[in-house]
């Protein structure tokens, strides 16, 4: 691909100081706090952080850098479907905050995957969680390394390579010594920047096109504004149910996720936790709003210019986009596509530095959490453990983001492929446990193992043998000799078919309909990803548990259930009994301890020594 535009120096004042600060924010963290240099306060803040700054820094872990230019790369190819996803993050909040806030605040856990063990008393389901839900986080960030790697290249011709160690080197630093203190206060600087470029972007596009009225026109004309598919056909990529239902459940398993339960668990209250959920519920919102819509201007800006960028062999991938579109712009307006990068590299270091963050707290809780014990660690090793383990998967990331590059599809497909099929199955093992009190490791384990088997063999598959999206109709070309004719060079714009690089599309009008030739398994939209995974892991689950229902007691501590569960199965326990607020972190006792808590389930005995379990109706 080749470039257009220059950066100026402007620009690259602009992007520095973008990388200055969070190093910055960092350092002055750590010194700050070098008295109060414990593993609870570099994880979790001391539990005393503000719902304000928590909520951005939610927002900006949630929408990384692949959304700022996957979406608007999606709507630009396949129309305004992909809309309807703000229903699906708007319906999951709601969800989280009546089930996965209450019970993990209430147990004031470092890692999310504590409650499994908690819950189950397995320590080899929560090690089998815990790998699972690393997997998606390192598959996840290394496809979002990939974002800002493609706008530097985009816009400067820096080898991709370059641009990966520099943004995957900055966010490992100022993680690594300012700890998650260091990454919510930076988040919130980065929220600002991401803001600021996002709303400049829609402002000029639709300047430049001729008006708010002209770009919708437009964008009409050329199929961008879609009326809506509400085929039931699950095979159908950007249905109304794929996207509604499919999405609720994918967006679910990405709020259940370590970097969301650690935010939670530093906000002093409850009440607090909810705020900042609630809060943030309403800015992702408006951004998936805002960066769809990016896409639908972005082509009514190249029908009013007369020129598509991939007719004329400007660029080869469609996750290129955005980058051009700014380029082209703010070209006289220097300093401006600084910022737009600089809106690239915030959302791309914030989602690094929390998934790393959260990382380190799986390492020392999770995983090395046992051999620490038996070995009487002291804190300040755990701590140093903690840090280097920032490094480690921060290198790792680096490293998958080069195989990332290579894979088939748009950004935001890979990156809600990837978080549906990990993240569903262990979503489907947290319902089983909370929802059900004689649920069992047994069920547990045979539901994540199977979701996730068929989930990898769906997701794999889909990508070797699956039936590729269909791109639109590209926007006019015959003003690109005129505008490019550096690159044109002879081109025969009206009948040549652009060029997609990683994205194997088929070009489709109204009148020209594919007939099907795909796998009926395969061809699965991937926004079923997280509910697949959550179907197999919960109703497998779930029947294993009936089998094996006389083999473990049921659990008897309400604080395992969520609040909707304890009135189901009439749990009868005094921790409801005073305010949330009030509330301090108590020691939880495990399941395999259960027979020295006091009964906490309406039972009855059977003719048979079992147990008759009474549900509130």
């Amino acid at each position: 691909m080749a470039t257009t535009s220059k950066l100026s120096v402007y620009d690259y004042v602009v992007i520095a100081a973008t990388l200055a600060v969070p190093l910055g924010i960092g350092v002055y963290l750590a010194i700050r706090g070098r008295k109060n240099n414990t593993k609870d306060e570099y994880l979790l803040g001391g539990r005393s952080l503000h719902p304000f700054p928590v909520m951005l820094s939610l927002f900006v872990t949630f929408m990384s850098a692949t959304s700022l230019i996957g979406i608007p790369a999606e709507t630009f190819t396949t129309g305004s479907d992909f809309f309807l996803f703000v229903v699906s993050t708007s319906a999951s909040y709601p969800i989280a905050l009546i089930t996965v806030v209450p019970v993990m605040h209430a147990l004031q856990v470092t890692s999310m995957y504590e409650y499994f063990q908690l819950r189950f008393g397995s320590p080899t389901l929560r090690l089998l969680v815990t790998l699972v839900g690393m997997l998606q986080k390192i598959l996840f960030t290394a496809v979002m390394l990939v974002s800002p790697s493609l706008s530097i290249q985009t816009a400067t011709g820096l080898p991709f390579w370059v641009s990966v160690v520099i943004v995957g080197l900055v966010g490992i630093i100022y993680t690594s010594i300012g700890g998650i203190r260091g990454v919510v206060v930076v988040d919130v600087f980065q929220t600002v920047i991401i803001i600021v470029g996002v709303i400049a972007i829609l402002i000029k596009c639709i300047g430049d096109t001729g008006g708010l009225e002209k770009s919708l026109e437009l964008a009409k004309e050329g199929g961008r504004i879609t009326p809506g598919n509400f085929d039931f056909d699950p095979r159908e990529r950007h249905s109304f149910w794929a996207l509604a239902i499919g999405g609720t459940f994918t967006f679910c398993a990405y709020s259940f996720d370590q970097s969301a339960i650690q935010r939670i668990c530093a906000l002093p209250t409850i009440t607090r936790a909810r705020v900042a959920y609630m809060g943030n519920m309403l800015l992702v919102a408006l951004y998936i709003t805002c960066v769809c819509f990016m896409g639908v201007l972005a082509y009514s800006y190249f029908a009013a210019t007369g020129c598509d960028p991939f007719k004329a062999g400007i660029l080869t991938n469609r996750n290129q986009l955005m980058p051009f579109v700014v380029l082209e712009l703010f070209r006289d307006l220097q300093g401006m596509p600084g910022l737009y990068l600089a809106t690239i590299f915030s959302a791309a270091l914030s989602t690094l530095s929390s998934v790393t963050n959260g990382l380190a707290a799986n390492t020392v809780e999770d995983i090395l959490k046992w051999p620490f014990e038996r070995c009487k660690t002291k804190e300040s090793v755990k701590l140093i453990v903690a840090k280097i383990s920032v490094w480690f998967y921060g290198g790792l990331c680096i490293g998958l983001a080069f195989l990332a590059r290579t894979l088939p599809g748009t950004l935001i497909q890979l990156t809600l492929g990837f978080l549906g099929a990990c993240g569903g199955p262990v979503l489907g093992v947290f319902s089983l446990g909370a929802f059900i009190p004689w649920t069992n490791k047994i069920g547990a384990l045979s539901g994540l193992i199977a979701s996730f088997v068929v989930n990898m063999w769906l997701s794999i598959g889909a990508a070797l043998y699956g039936l590729k999206p269909a791109a639109l109709p590209p926007a006019p070309g015959n003003s690109c000799h005129v505008l490019y004719p550096a690159y044109v060079n002879g081109l025969n714009i009206s009948t040549t078919s652009p060029t997609l690089l990683n994205m194997t599309t088929t070009t489709v009008s109204p009148s020209n309909v594919i007939p099907y030739k795909g796998h009926p398994f395969y061809d699965i939209s991937y926004q079923y990803y997280g509910l697949t995974g959550w179907l197999v892991s919960f109703f497998i689950g779930l029947l294993i548990s009936l089998v094996t229902y006389r083999m473990y007691p049921p659990i008897t501590d309400e604080r395992l259930l969520i609040p909707v569960a304890r009135l189901l199965w009439n749990m009868k326990g005094n921790h409801n009994s005073q305010p949330e607020e009030e509330k301090k972190a108590t020691t939880l006792q495990s399941p395999s301890h259960a027979s020295s808590l006091p009964p906490k389930l309406d039972r009855e005995s059977d003719s048979k020594g079992g147990h008759v379990w009474s549900i509130r109706l």
